[in-house]
């Protein structure tokens, strides 16, 4: 490796010379804000007369032969000051600039430092001395070409004719411009094949992750090391077609999908900004080859374009797609990517998988609508999969399999009984709830399982269609007359609740009318097409008496669209079953076999909890006694009283100056170790507890 302080202009020097950007470099996604920088820098020497301006480093490799170079790190830097020539360039052909110096031809600049002029065809890539990745390859090649074949949506045609408006400016000669490019100097580090280890300095510049999403850092990884003719084979076989996979709103989505494919691989969630370190250690662990991993990540990709378009091969099962899709519960992704594989490799129906998204329908939004944390569904949905896999050969009915499971959960992840539920859909404030969460339920009680639907979503997010609160937000002489004497209780009662509120069309200046009024005015309730309104229709007024009557309604109506799974699967009692402390887990009833810290076993001569808790909490002091110190002198709320610094009833010794209140039942311990987890910031999956099911301590 050899580092040489140069002008940049001279990289693209030589008749022959060509810079390539390699398959697995991201686009150029520099901004206007980056070259209004560099432009800014370039006037700054002129005007201040200084030598030189530092513009970072660029490094680059040996390809097939010694005059193309593989740009490994720089190509944005690279790639703005090849813009910025061309601009130049073009205007002074185009006869809008003229250059005081006559030596200063465009045509000779040109043909030195933007292309190799004895390849004639300018269709071809090797025309260019910078030969970009391929969408970037295309939109550049129509910069030497008339303005109307630009890629206006391109970044590098934004930039270029970003910097055609600021040389017309003239805030600087062309002349000085030119020579300002000329002392624009990089540190040009250059590697040699099958000598310097190119991944491993790509790591060490980009360490800071500040510029590269995770997948960019994996994309690189995986096709770095390749000869570069197979880089380009799996790139256009494999990597590219995973970014279409995961497509949406013209961004590609492939940190958020590799990081879901780790999750249900690996059976816990890896930090977003992490993802690429776990990827890594994964195929390492795994020892996949490099086209091993493509082949997977190809084939979880397309389940993921079908997932997240809502396009399988069943209509029943899309239908559940769709409106999943609208609760926005990316955290179900980890289940129903294997869930996919598991189905379209044979092993399930479509019956049976669509039945499955209805039960996780009605898990998420019945505790959605209980008000339960949805960060408890994190470690449910990355091991959902995997745990039903244990139970296959005792169970022929898959659906059983995941109901019973669901259903089994208890404390923050538990499902919400039918009574929760019923309690929690009539009383819940439905109107300030999330936007999106109102779509969804109005979208279902409107439309319900009927073939003959109303776009409620569609129509609610365009303004057509919104919602009415029947008895109105502000109460008027009217009707408080028409609620009686108790109009005030009955109005903060009632005035947010799924039984005050429908959907409607008309003109909400009618909103305060009384209820006659809102009833049978023109788009009124009585004229109404929606379905919800058909109750109101036949009310002849509004009081607490039909409050009560349309929320019974509307509690049983919920009750069928989401209803509790039932399951007939009891499995067999497993003799030892191991669980990470991030598991939803109290630990009663079961007896200690032995745990895991950190990958490293501890036996437990006397098999009791005390034993392990006090085991572990001593080897986290151990790893970092300064914690627990700050925990001792200080007063943090949910470990007030656990950890003290002298004997005392209860109390067990862990270390010097340091006692762990033991007295207490395995709940409470296993509480207490998440807490002590999170204030190491260490994941809690790194405990993991074998117990002997069934057996009581």
């Amino acid at each position: 490796m050899k580092g040489t302080a140069i002008p940049i202009y001279e990289m693209f020097d030589g008749s022959k010379t060509k810079l390539q950007i390699p398959v697995y470099q991201r686009n150029y996604d520099w901004k206007v804000p980056n070259c209004q920088q560099l432009f800014d820098d370039l006037v700054d020497m002129v005007k201040e007369d200084r030598d030189t301006h530092f513009f970072g480093g660029i490094v680059e490799i040996g390809g097939d032969y010694s005059s193309k170079l593989q740009i490994i790190d720089g190509q944005q830097r690279l790639t703005t000051v090849y813009l910025l020539i061309l601009a130049m360039v073009k205007l002074l052909e185009d006869g809008q600039i003229e250059a005081e110096d006559p030596d200063l031809v465009a045509e000779e600049i040109e043909e030195d430092y933007l292309i190799c002029w004895h390849v004639k065809d300018k269709e071809n890539i090797d025309h260019y001395k910078l030969q970009p990745v391929k969408h970037d390859a295309e939109a550049l090649m129509k910069l030497f070409g008339p303005e109307s074949d630009y890629e206006e949506e391109s970044n590098q045609t934004t930039n270029f004719k970003f910097f055609q408006d600021e040389i017309l400016k003239q805030r600087i000669t062309v002349d000085e411009l030119w020579d300002a490019i000329q002392r624009l100097i990089v540190i040009d580090i250059s590697l040699r094949q099958g000598e310097d280890d190119a991944q491993l300095i790509f790591e060490s510049l980009n360490s800071t992750g500040v510029d590269l999403t995770e997948a960019d850092k994996i994309r690189n990884f995986v096709l770095m090391n390749l000869p570069a003719d197979q880089q380009e084979e799996f790139y256009n076989k494999y990597w590219h077609p995973i970014e279409l996979d995961t497509e949406e709103g013209n961004e590609y989505h492939v940190s958020e999908f590799i990081r879901n494919y780790l999750t249900f691989n690996l059976k816990k969630v890896p930090a977003m900004g992490k993802v690429y370190q776990v990827f890594k250690q994964y195929i390492e662990q795994k020892k996949l080859t490099t086209e091993a991993v493509l082949q997977d990540l190809a084939k979880y990709s397309d389940y993921e374009k079908q997932i997240r378009n809502a396009q399988s091969p069943s209509d029943k099962v899309n239908e559940l797609l769709k409106r999943l899709d609208v609760l926005e519960v990316s955290v179900t992704r980890p289940f129903i990517l294997p869930l996919f594989d598991y189905w379209q490799e044979g092993n399930i129906t479509a019956d049976e998988v669509a039945t499955i998204l209805g039960s996780v329908e009605s898990y998420i939004f019945r505790r959605l609508i209980c008000g339960m944390p949805s960060n408890a569904l994190n470690k449910l949905f990355a091991t959902l999969f995997s745990e039903s896999l244990k139970y296959v050969e005792q169970e022929d009915n898959y659906v059983d399999i995941i109901n019973h499971l669901l259903l089994s959960k208890t404390e923050v992840s538990h499902f919400p009984t039918n009574d929760e539920f019923a309690e929690s859909i009539e009383t819940r404030d439905a109107y300030n709830m999330r936007q999106q969460t109102k779509y969804y339920i109005f979208d279902r009680l409107e439309n319900q399982d009927s073939l003959e639907r109303v776009n409620v979503i569609d129509g609610m997010q365009n303004n057509r269609f919104t919602i009415e609160h029947i008895m109105p937000q502000t109460l008027s002489s009217a009707w408080k007359n028409e609620l009686g004497d108790d109009y005030q209780a009955i109005y903060d009662r009632w005035d947010n609740r799924l039984a005050n509120l429908t959907l409607t069309a008309y003109n909400s200046s009618y909103s305060n009318k009384s209820f006659y009024e809102k009833k049978t005015a023109e788009n009124g309730f009585d004229h109404s097409g929606f379905r919800l309104n058909d109750f109101v229709k036949g009310c002849d007024q509004w009081t607490e008496k039909e409050l009560i009557e349309r929320s019974e309604l509307l509690k049983q109506t919920a009750l069928k669209l989401w209803p509790l799974p039932s399951s007939n699967f009891q499995p067999k009692v497993v003799e030892n079953e191991v669980y990470g402390l991030d598991d939803d887990n109290n630990y009663a009833n079961v007896k200690i076999a032995s745990y895991s810290l950190m990958n490293t076993p501890y036996k437990l001569p006397k098999r009791t909890w005390k034993e392990m808790y006090i085991g572990v909490v001593r080897a986290l002091y151990e790893l970092d006694p300064a914690p627990m110190r700050q925990l001792i002198a200080g007063d943090r709320t949910k470990l007030e009283k656990v950890l003290i610094d002298h004997p005392e009833n209860g109390f067990s010794q862990v270390a010097d100056g340091v006692y762990l209140y033991t007295s207490t039942d395995n709940r409470n311990k296993i509480h207490k170790l998440r807490d002590l987890f999170d204030f190491y910031g260490i994941d809690q999956s790194e405990l993991q507890i074998e117990v002997v099911s069934g057996k009581k301590e």
